[in-house]
């Protein structure tokens, strides 16, 4: 399968000498081709045993089936417009001999280990209240933390009182001055958040660039969170994060950073949703398709193509009142989000519940990605979905969708023009609508919400969460159900 690797696009947004995508139209990604050499001692292990047959799968999985429809191995995602198999033959499917740590890093930049930052959000109302609650987090496992203010004239050093910030890692998501120059006064070090499609202070973002010339501890933000949890496809999720992240490197490398130097400043939020080989994939994608990009601005450190990951376990299926439930899906979200995340943020399942997150919920958002490294161990293994034919595939089909979005917002001037972030933003909320619309028919379903659910009085409500570029948040536990029609 291939796609033209970049489309003529405008350049009205950035008025710059750097090459845009356009200068590259006439290269293609070939999401088949092969990167390394076939490896001589699996070419041995598949002379050992007898090649089975495209049919002689056919057949066994037939008689597996035990007179079930064939089709039900079969998927047709309406929503996602993808199409693949429960599995797939050798000789239906091209893998390319790929290897963790190696260009173009669908299978993770480590090499060594499959080691994820077990994360938490600290949400500012109440400095001392933050402070005791950071604290209580870091002695239950969690290694790296998220500060968020929601108050005016923080005050950052009562909020980090007792926090040694030099032995954990540590992400400030800031939307003002006040509080950018505040947390560099404290720990000139400190990795700060800026999210300027949402924020648009462009003073502001010119003087958090240039202060960061010297010592490039930025992370320019690319919410590709707040994008899935208003109901986008994965593709479409990653051609968000294609483009918003382009669009930075390019004001970067406009202010004079190389693009080693831009690059390692991009930091994406991806969230994790409920479809579990689809996020799989996603990931996978998201790192092909960005070491492509860079590959194009010629860097000369192989750092650069490090796609640096949060990945974030969100709202879109949990319930108030089936606390179970949810802790099931988030085991099963954060297990998808171990293909390659650098941290895994788990928001406890009431964190928008107007009685605040109970004591289980803050505990088990911790302890879920703790067990899974110290118990089940899945730390130690790298990719090891690698190689499967069907997520191989599911990869390549999200892979080819995901880059001909991006050159479609590309060529209507990329998402930082208020016209085309308004028909991208369209396009994201007509999904929400399928969404809701096979919810509420009952041809989605989701234990806890629309089938089977408690139906004990509720102890709680959803709080209203913020939009995000104007999309409102998908909470399905808020949609009518069929029942109620």
């Amino acid at each position: 399968m291939e796609s033209s690797f970049f489309g003529p696009v405008s350049t009205s947004y950035l008025n710059t000498s750097h090459r845009r995508m356009n200068d590259y139209s006439n290269s293609s990604i070939n999401f088949t081709e092969p990167i390394f050499e076939e490896n001589n001692s699996m070419n041995r292990f598949f002379k050992t045993f007898k090649k089975s047959s495209l049919n002689d799968w056919k057949d066994q999985i037939i008689k597996d089936l035990k007179g079930k429809e064939h089709a039900t191995l079969e998927f047709n995602d309406p929503i996602e417009e993808i199409k693949f198999k429960a599995y797939y033959h050798q000789d239906e499917v091209i893998i390319p001999p790929q290897t963790p740590g190696n260009f173009p890093f669908k299978r993770g930049y480590s090499s060594t280990n499959n080691f994820w930052s077990n994360a938490a959000l600290i949400l500012i109302q109440n400095e001392k209240i933050a402070n005791q609650e950071a604290l209580a987090i870091l002695m239950n496992g969690a290694n790296m933390l998220v500060f968020k203010s929601n108050k005016n004239n923080c005050d950052w050093e009562k909020v980090l009182q007792g926090i040694q910030l030099e032995y954990i890692e540590s992400q400030f998501i800031i939307s003002t001055k006040q509080d950018f120059l505040a947390i560099k006064a404290i720990d000139s070090n400190a990795s700060i958040a800026y999210d300027h499609l949402a924020i648009k202070n462009s003073k502001l973002f010119e003087e958090i660039i240039a202060h960061n010339k010297t010592d490039q501890s930025l992370a320019l933000k690319v919410n590709g969170f707040s994008v899935q949890q208003a109901g986008a496809t994965s593709w479409q999720e990653v051609a968000f994060c294609l483009n918003v992240g382009h669009e930075y490197l390019l004001q970067l490398m406009t202010e004079g950073l190389t693009i080693d130097e831009a690059s390692k400043m991009i930091h994406f939020h991806i969230g994790i949703g409920n479809n579990y080989f689809n996020e799989i994939a996603k990931l996978r994608t998201l790192r092909q398709l960005w070491s492509k990009l860079i590959q194009a601005y010629s860097p000369k450190n192989q750092r650069s193509f490090d796609c640096n990951i949060t990945a974030i376990i969100g709202h879109v299926n949990k319930s108030l009142r089936d606390p179970y439930t949810n802790l099931l899906r988030q085991t099963t979200e954060v297990m998808s989000a171990l293909n390659g995340a650098n941290a895994i943020l788990v928001l406890p399942y009431d964190f928008y519940s107007d009685q605040g997150p109970s004591s289980l919920a803050k505990r088990m958002a911790i302890n879920l990605a703790l067990l899974l490294q110290e118990e089940a161990y899945l730390d130690k293994v790298i990719d090891p979905i690698g190689g499967s034919y069907s997520i191989e595939t599911l990869t390549e089909l999200i892979g080819e969708k995901s880059w001909n979005t991006f050159q479609g917002i590309e060529k209507n001037g990329g998402l930082f023009e208020q016209n085309a972030l308004n028909v991208f933003a369209e396009l994201i909320m007509k999904k929400q609508n399928q969404r809701v619309e096979a919810f509420s028919s009952g041809k989605t379903t989701r234990i806890g919400i629309n089938d089977y659910e408690d139906l004990n009085e509720k102890v709680a409500n959803w709080k209203e969460v913020d939009s995000y570029l104007g999309m409102k948040p998908l909470i399905l536990d808020l949609q009518p159900k069929k029942s109620e029609k």
